[in-house]
């Protein structure tokens, strides 16, 4: 399909989806000056109350929106005229980019990431860069050198992290897509705590080049944000392929992931979950994921409730984790290290203290376990839990643990059901399914097989459309 069912608007606002503004652009009806204008304003009235924007380039967006309008029918790309944001962590030739680390303020790499590079190729007007935790080893998204960001549902509250002002911004209506990454549940989880789209792709699926190099062994990759499944379906269009030299580069789509979403879901296998591996799920994040379940076993869906074994993944990814932490500090000049955090600094001494074989044992315990988790989906199409186990944290609460492996568990309680799929590799969206009586906003989990995007965007289009809460808006003005 060309475009998935939207809602119609006579011009775009802060809150049209990305489908229906390329389509607006297309027909004529608008322009992508006016577009990038709408989003512009908007940032200028609401980020100064949510610091979840960093950097941002008005001139520079208004001149690519320009010289987009120019461009003939037959040269304009998917994306042409929709404006995007992107996280701290990646690079674009336009924006400094700090990776949410004070010594590295004011850095500009100079060249756009593939990533990045293949959005603005499509027609994408990139705006600005979104506010994360130093280095993304928090999940709450507050740093040293910008602040911390708030959630537009409640500004008393934080948006979750690491992706936490990709978050904000999409849900505040600051552009309908950002360009995220997670590594534990760092896109899902914001996601969840805003109300908004989060998509972690299968590992391989996007591309990390030019820097080519494993994140996380594998464990991160980067996805999506946006308001609808569509908009985020649209994006992975544009974001997927393989890249020479990716050391899990995927091949090409067989077909449009945006056409996916328009295709009946028909009788999907649904296995369903409130049990954390470890840790325990809010009473109210419980009661919405109940009323979600009811809602999609009314689409049809033949549900059950079951699960695979989760356990045992928890221990690798702290393992990998520290001695990756500990690579990326050794490029902070000495002089600048007491500049970094101290949350920062404790992990990458537990990293530096771990051997070549502590590191070598932990990816291939992992390895094992993620081959024996995989296999739940021989027999399930979608496995639905949670997202986040507890509500958006009010800001200020993150945990503080005396060091790196005690404060890391209980992050992992409430990552529980996000970060094993970072390990699988598996592709996995969060949706939002609610809000709480206080009006914090509730995602739910669904996790496809290997691979599996299309079928997992095709159910998650048709939840969706049982339980549409895309219209609804954060109380900001």
């Amino acid at each position: 399909m060309d475009d998935a069912p939207t809602h119609t608007t006579d011009g775009p606002t802060a809150f049209t989806s990305a489908v229906e503004l390329r389509g607006l652009v297309r027909d004529g009806r608008s322009s992508a000056v006016e577009v990038t204008e709408a989003v512009l304003t908007r940032l200028e009235k609401v980020n100064p109350l949510l610091n979840a924007v960093i950097s941002v380039r008005a001139e520079g967006a208004l001149a690519d929106a320009r010289t987009a309008d120019a461009l003939p029918p037959e040269r304009r790309g998917p994306l042409h005229g929709v404006p995007f944001t992107v996280k701290d962590v990646n690079e674009s030739t336009d924006l400094p980019i700090a990776y949410g680390s004070l010594p590295f303020t004011g850095y500009r790499p100079g060249f756009d990431s593939e990533a990045v590079a293949r959005l603005r190729r499509a027609g994408g007007i990139l705006v600005g860069g979104t506010n994360m935790p130093e280095f993304g080893l928090r999940i709450t998204t507050d740093n040293r050198a910008f602040g911390a960001t708030r959630n537009p549902w409640n500004t008393e509250h934080g948006p979750a992290g690491s992706s936490g002002g990709a978050a904000a911004a999409v849900a505040a209506g600051i552009g309908p897509l950002a360009l995220a990454a997670d590594g534990a549940g760092s896109v899902r989880a914001p996601a969840s705590a805003c109300g908004v789209v989060g998509l972690k792709p299968s590992r391989g699926r996007v591309p990390w080049a030019p820097s080519t190099q494993e994140q996380w062994a594998g464990y991160v990759v980067n996805g999506p944000v946006a308001r609808t499944v569509a908009d985020a379906a649209l994006m992975l269009d544009v974001l997927a392929g393989p890249v020479p030299g990716e050391p899990y580069g995927l091949p090409a789509p067989s077909g449009s992931f945006l056409a996916a979403c328009g295709q009946p879901a028909g009788r999907p296998r649904v296995a369903y979950t409130a049990v954390p591996p470890h840790g325990a799920v809010a009473p109210e994040v419980l009661a919405v994921f109940e009323r979600a379940v009811g809602a999609f076993a009314a689409t049809g869906a033949e549900m059950v409730e079951a699960a695979p074994d989760l356990g045992g993944l928890l221990d690798p990814l702290l393992t990998v984790m520290a001695a990756n932490t500990a690579a990326m500090v050794r490029g902070v000049p000495p002089q600048r290290l007491a500049e970094l955090e101290s949350t920062t600094l404790d992990t990458a001494r537990y990293g530096e203290r771990l051997g070549a074989a502590d590191y070598c044992g932990a990816v291939a315990a992992a390895q094992g376990r993620a081959a024996e988790v995989v296999r739940f989906w021989e027999h399930h199409d979608v496995l639905l839990t949670p997202t986040l186990t507890v509500l958006p944290p009010p800001l200020g609460t993150a945990p503080q643990g005396p060091g790196f492996v005690e404060r890391w568990r209980e992050y992992a309680d409430w990552l529980a059901f996000t970060y094993p799929f970072n390990i699988t590799g598996q592709p996995a969206v969060s949706l939002p399914a609610g809000r709480t009586p206080d009006g914090l906003p509730v995602g739910i989990q669904m996790v496809g097989a290997p691979g599996g995007e299309a079928r997992l965007l095709a159910v998650a289009a048709a939840f969706e459309r049982a339980l549409p809460w895309a219209d609804e808006r954060p109380p900001l003005g």
